[in-house]
């Protein structure tokens, strides 16, 4: 017992910048625990207002990578696994496609999406100060009145990406070329600028927006016994190796021991967004 998780709506125009915000509590007599965050290929900045927490990627043991006052992660392609300590406060701000380099105007194609990367103290040493003297659920309006304030408007170059984004959802278009036709562009062009801004390449992005496919169909079925032929077919993966390749990928474990060790278990989703 003794822990909350809650997600805070992101409101135009602050939805066209950050996907929803996300806290964690834990009460002082939490049983100290590990928790999960399945691969969502999103930025993340992350407030810690308790004790250092010691994160890890995929099958790793947790690490010394830690989690101090603040900290950059993402775009995150691999199973996140986080302390969940006595006293846990956090507080995480999710990015849609180009709001983080809105933001912080980093090309996202130099982030290593399993580095923990620091903010500059100086900008917002005083923002963790203020918002860790603010209750927990005034905290997400003050970050918003932030972000709003420093975010720049997109760039002209990552529109056509934004415009399009909407053609990863079906199946029956190939999503690079038809934002190349949109845009009268190469579709090398569109690739370049698919890192630049939000830090990886279509056919990643394609890959991944299956495989969370395939976690949410074992998510809604809960009490019953999966069908993973069901799902190799619904999904279309190849065989059983080609599904078993895709979790040791981003989860760095077999789809048996998914469902025996962590599916459940402290283990989450980001909620779905606008444009997946």
């Amino acid at each position: 017992m003794g822990l909350t998780g809650k997600h805070f709506e992101a409101e135009p125009p602050l939805s066209g910048i950050v996907k929803h915000f996300y806290a964690i509590q834990t009460t002082p007599d939490y049983e100290e625990n590990t928790g999960h965050l399945s691969p969502n290929y999103e930025m993340m900045l992350i407030f810690n207002f308790g004790s250092p927490v010691r994160i890890s990627f995929a099958a790793e043991p947790l690490s010394n990578l830690q989690i101090e006052h603040l900290a950059l992660l993402g775009p995150l392609r691999k199973m996140l696994n986080y302390e969940l300590l006595k006293n846990t406060d956090i507080l995480a701000v999710v990015f849609n496609l180009d709001g983080f380099y809105r933001l912080f105007q980093l090309p996202m194609d130099e982030m290593d999406s399993e580095t923990v990367h620091y903010p500059d103290e100086a900008t917002y040493h005083e923002l963790w100060s203020i918002l860790n003297g603010t209750p927990y659920n005034d905290r997400p309006q003050i970050l918003s009145d932030y972000i709003l304030s420093f975010t720049h408007i997109s760039d002209n170059a990552s529109l056509p990406l934004l415009e399009g984004a909407g053609y990863f959802n079906d199946p029956s278009i190939e999503p690079v070329k038809a934002i190349a036709e949109d845009a009268n562009l190469s579709e090398r062009t569109i690739q370049s600028r698919f890192k630049k801004y939000v830090g990886y390449s279509p056919k990643e992005m394609l890959r991944f927006l299956r495989f969370k496919q395939v976690i949410t169909s074992i998510e809604q079925n809960t009490g019953n016994e999966i069908d993973w032929f069901d799902l190799i077919h619904d999904f279309g993966y190849h065989d059983q190796s080609h599904l078993i390749k895709d979790f040791n990928h981003y989860l760095g474990i077999s789809p048996q021991t998914f469902i025996k060790k962590f599916f459940g278990k402290e283990f989450c989703t980001t909620k779905p967004g606008k444009n997946y």
